[in-house]
């Protein structure tokens, strides 16, 4: 994963120190726009040489996007004017007219941006000015194209964008803007390999190699481990966990033996084998809370797996056991939406043993903490649990103002 990491780094910056090329044309699809910014933040931070202008909106039309990019680009600009102005240092010089004027047309607004953004370079002397354009969701891949196309377009000997380097996303699946800018000079092409398969083979490269150190390694095969399971390849995720286990529980290592476990009985949860996952989730508390201080995070998963599985067995005085645990330890991990889905589940278990009066106060607990969040889908959860109680009990004011609450979420 490092590897496969490194390589697409290295691609970017080569791109950003050569001067012969003025586009990098990225074709990848959105999901995979997280990872692919990250990098580049990465090299942004790093840099002496180069300012970046990241721009991750949506594409819709051409003069909405100029509008956003420019509205986004004024934003910093001003805030670093004034930054620059409180030090009593030469500020940033204003943003020229041609640019902030919406009836000029969007390519030539983004190019008088892009020129103008060179004047604020600390220097020129092999610095550059690096705009990524990187939208979410590109819904007219047509005026998309258009745009870029025109964005792009230069003369020699004198280019208007020299010191300029833009790096471009298209959708994988979309062939518009490669048709369009085929013959358009000083662009490269850029398709980074993100799939599943590609991050499957650089990790196990990465497990096989000795040469990266053991703690490397086994975060990778825990990572691993958990890709496998969520992807329904449960063999290869048991062997894993297995393998985890044998190297961590000799060594004391508590919270990621716990870890290893907590995944067994996951696989086993998910193949159905249900008195299996059992013991495992039961063995993964002893190594989870050992010790004066345990790894908290890790304990809640274990205790609330082995919640959900009770509840699933309808065992469910040891089901709201696990529930009260796991809404406790979500107030020390401030994690309220799960305490608040804690404190529901376990109304639920009070309910089925016929405790409703605890079940309603709990329901009614977790109503006032979802209240505070704003939480609305919480909040109507809880409402539909409390109004159909109601009518069952035949408290019909209560069930009455249960329905008009839950009429209140949906205006």
């Amino acid at each position: 994963m490092r590897k496969l990491l490194s390589d697409i780094t290295q691609r970017f910056q080569s791109f950003i120190s050569q001067r012969d090329d003025l586009a990098l044309v990225v074709i990848s699809p959105a999901g995979n726009n997280l990872p692919l910014l990250k990098i580049l933040e990465g090299l942004e931070e790093a840099s002496t040489a180069e300012l970046y202008w990241i721009v991750p909106d949506d594409f819709s039309d051409a003069v909405a996007y100029a509008d956003a990019v420019v509205a986004a680009f004024s934003t910093k600009h001003e805030a670093v004017r004034l930054g620059l102005e409180k030090e009593g240092m030469k500020p940033w010089p204003p943003i020229p007219h041609p640019v902030l004027d919406k009836g000029h047309p969007p390519a030539q607004r983004l190019r008088a941006l892009a020129a103008f953004s060179r004047e604020l370079l600390p220097t020129t002397a092999g610095g550059a000015v690096v705009w990524v354009f990187f939208p979410g969701q590109i819904a007219n891949p047509t005026a998309y194209a258009a745009l870029w196309k025109e964005v792009l377009q230069h003369e020699f000997p004198f280019p208007w964008c020299h010191h300029l380097r833009f790096i471009i996303r298209t959708e994988t699946a979309d062939r518009t803007l490669r048709a369009v800018l085929a013959n358009t000079p000083r662009i490269e092409w850029f398709e980074p390999d993100l799939s599943l398969e590609a991050i499957n083979d650089a990790m196990e490269a990465e497990i096989a190699d000795e040469a990266v150190p053991e703690a490397e390694r086994l975060n990778l095969l825990l990572i691993m481990a958990s890709m496998d399971c969520t992807n329904q390849r449960y063999p290869q995720a048991m062997e894993k966990y297995e393998r985890l286990l044998r190297y961590h529980a000799p060594r004391g290592n508590y919270g990621l033996a716990a870890l290893a476990l907590n995944g067994c009985g996951e696989v086993y949860e998910k193949t159905g084998n249900l008195p299996q996952a059992s013991k495992c989730y039961e063995a993964a508390l002893i190594p989870a809370s050992h010790g004066e201080t345990p790894p908290v995070q890790i304990f809640l998963n274990v205790l609330l797996n082995l919640a959900n599985l009770r509840q699933t067995q309808e065992r469910w005085v040891e089901a709201e056991a696990y529930y009260d645990l796991t809404q406790k330890l979500a107030t020390v991990t401030r994690d309220a939406p799960l305490k608040i889905r804690s404190l529901e589940s376990r109304g639920i278990c009070q309910h089925r043993q016929g405790k409703l009066v605890e079940a309603d106060k709990t329901w009614n607990d977790g109503l006032v903490m979802a209240a505070q969040l704003q939480d609305v889908e919480l909040c109507r959860s809880l409402l539909k649990r409390l109004r159909q109680h109601y009518a069952r009990t035949s408290q019909t004011a209560k069930e009455r103002e249960a329905s008009e609450q839950l009429a209140a979420l949906s205006q």
